[in-house]
C-alpha cells in the first residue's frame, strides 16, 4: 500500500489518494467541511440526504440505481459526522476496482462524474432542490434525531457530551436538534446548499488501484463549475484545560439498567507528542478487554454490566460508559476513579502495559485491512495538517514507556458525571 498523496485540486478542495491493489473495490468519500453551529447543524445534516436522491441526469432512485448498476453495482450513501468544532457532511461510495472490470476499462472517471453530479448537479425543480425530496428527508432526519433515545447507551453518551460541552460548539449534535430540523423549508436549505458549495472546504478521498494522477484528473473534470467564494475559516479544536468544578447531572427515564457516563478533559491536543501515550493509557484504563475497568470494576467487583473508555483525540476528551444498577451508581463511579488513580500512581504491571500496547497496535494494523476504517482514520484527522498513517502512529505507540502513560494519566481530569436512571431511583436520591 502506497503512502497517501495529498493534492489541492483548486482553492479549498483537497484530494487524499491511496494507491493499493489490496482490495477488490475502490472506496471514495466527498466531504463538505463547515464550522459546527447550532443554527445550521440540522441543515448541513439534511443536505447530503436530499442530494443523494438523484441528479439532473438521474432524477430519481430508479434511474440513479440503473446508473450505479452500470458501474458494477456501485453504492453511494450520505453521511455526516463531527470532528472537533467542524461538521462534515457528504457521501461515502464503493465501486468495483478498476483492475477487476470485465473489459479492463477503468471506471474511476465515471464514478467521480456521478459523485460530482450528486454534489453539483442534483435533481431540481424550478431551479431549486426538489420540495418532495426535502420534505421526505426532513421527516427522516427528525425521526432519526428522536430515535437516538432508543439506544440508551448512545443517548447517555450524547447527553454527557451536551452537558460537558454546553458552552462549546462541540456540544451540538452532528444531526442538529429536532426543533431546527422540523423548521427546515426548501428555500432555506437551497440557500444553505449553495453557500456550502461556495464557501466550505471540500475533502475528497480515494483508495484503490488507480494511480493518484488518474484520480486527480477524474475529480478535476467532475468538479468543473464548482463555485468558490471566500472560504470559511475552519475553527481549531477547543482543547480545554482544568475544569473549574465537576458537574453532576442526573436524569430519569424508564430504563431497566441505569447508564453512568463520565467525561474527562485529557488536556492533550491531537498534534501533541503525548498523543501516542494517551492511546496506550486509554487501552490500559478502559479501552481494551484487559483494561482495569473491565478486569476490576466489572469482573472482580461486579459493579457494572459493562465499563469501557474511549477517546476523542481531536477534542481532547475521554469518556467512560457503564451500565449499572441505579443503587450502585455511586459505588461504581468511585471505583472507576480509583482505577484512574492507580494508573496515575504507576500501579500496573508490565504485562498490563504490554497488553494495552498490543491492543492499540492491533487496532491500528487492522485499519489497513478495511477500506472503510482507512477512510475514517484519515478523515478524522484535522484538515490543514500532514496526515499521519496508521503505520507511523503504530511506530510511535511502540516507543511509549510506562512513565509516558503515567504522565498522560496525570493530565486527565474529571469534568462531568452523567447518570440516566429510572424514576424510582431518582425519587430515592431526592429523599
Amino acid at each position: 500500500m502506497n503512502a497517501p498523496v495529498r493534492t489541492e485540486l483548486m482553492p479549498g478542495v483537497w484530494l487524499t489518494a491511496i494507491q493499493t491493489r489490496k482490495f477488490k473495490s475502490s472506496f471514495w468519500s466527498v466531504q463538505l467541511l463547515t464550522p459546527l453551529r447550532r443554527e445550521t447543524a440540522a441543515l448541513t445534516a439534511l443536505l447530503p440526504r436530499v442530494l443523494a436522491r438523484g441528479t439532473a441526469h438521474c432524477p430519481d432512485q430508479e434511474q440513479l440505481g440503473a446508473a450505479l448498476d452500470q458501474l458494477y453495482g456501485g453504492v453511494i450513501e450520505p453521511y455526516v459526522f463531527k470532528r472537533g468544532e467542524i461538521q462534515s457532511a457528504g457521501f461515502l461510495a464503493t465501486f468495483l476496482d478498476d483492475a477487476l472490470t470485465l473489459d479492463g476499462s477503468p471506471i474511476a472517471r465515471p464514478a467521480a462524474e456521478l459523485l460530482g453530479d450528486l454534489l453539483l448537479r442534483p435533481a431540481t425543480k424550478n431551479g431549486r432542490l426538489r420540495a418532495d425530496y426535502v420534505d421526505s428527508e426532513r421527516n427522516n432526519l427528525v425521526s432519526d434525531i428522536r430515535s437516538q433515545c432508543n439506544d440508551k447507551r448512545y443517548y447517555a453518551l450524547q447527553r454527557l457530551i451536551q452537558e460537558m460541552c454546553r458552552e462549546e460548539p462541540y456540544g451540538v449534535d452532528r444531526l442538529g436538534d429536532e426543533a431546527s430540523a422540523r423548521a427546515i423549508r426548501i428555500a432555506r436549505l437551497d440557500k444553505h446548499y449553495r453557500t456550502l458549495l461556495a464557501t466550505s472546504r471540500i475533502e475528497l478521498y480515494y483508495c484503490g488501484s488507480a494511480p493518484a494522477d488518474r484520480i486527480r484528473r477524474a475529480w478535476t473534470e467532475a468538479l468543473l463549475g464548482l463555485p468558490r467564494w471566500e472560504l470559511d475559516e475552519l475553527p481549531e479544536p477547543q482543547v480545554l484545560r482544568h475544569p473549574n468544578q465537576v458537574r453532576q447531572v442526573t436524569e430519569t427515564m424508564d430504563v431497566t439498567q441505569a447508564k453512568l457516563a463520565l467525561g474527562f478533559r485529557t488536556q492533550i491536543p491531537p498534534e501533541s507528542g503525548e498523543s501516542p501515550a494517551l492511546l496506550v493509557f486509554n487501552a490500559l484504563y478502559g479501552g481494551s478487554p484487559t483494561s482495569k475497568l473491565f478486569q476490576n470494576v466489572r469482573e472482580k467487583k461486579s459493579l457494572c454490566y459493562y465499563a469501557s473508555s474511549s477517546l476523542d483525540r481531536n477534542k481532547g476528551l475521554m469518556t467512560v460508559q457503564s451500565g449499572v444498577d441505579g443503587d450502585q451508581a455511586e459505588e461504581a463511579k468511585t471505583e472507576i476513579l480509583v482505577q484512574l488513580e492507580a494508573i496515575r500512581e504507576g500501579d500496573f504491571r508490565l504485562g498490563e502495559l504490554e497488553s494495552a500496547r498490543r491492543s492499540v497496535l492491533h487496532q491500528l494494523r487492522s485499519t489497513l485491512d478495511s477500506q472503510g476504517s482507512l477512510e475514517h482514520f484519515y478523515s478524522a484527522q484535522l484538515p490543514g495538517r500532514q496526515p499521519v498513517s496508521p503505520e507511523e502512529l503504530a511506530g510511535l505507540v511502540e516507543e511509549v514507556t510506562a512513565q509516558d502513560v503515567v504522565m498522560a494519566a496525570n493530565r486527565v481530569e474529571l469534568d462531568t458525571v452523567y447518570l440516566l436512571t429510572d424514576p424510582e431511583h431518582g425519587k430515592r436520591e431526592e429523599d
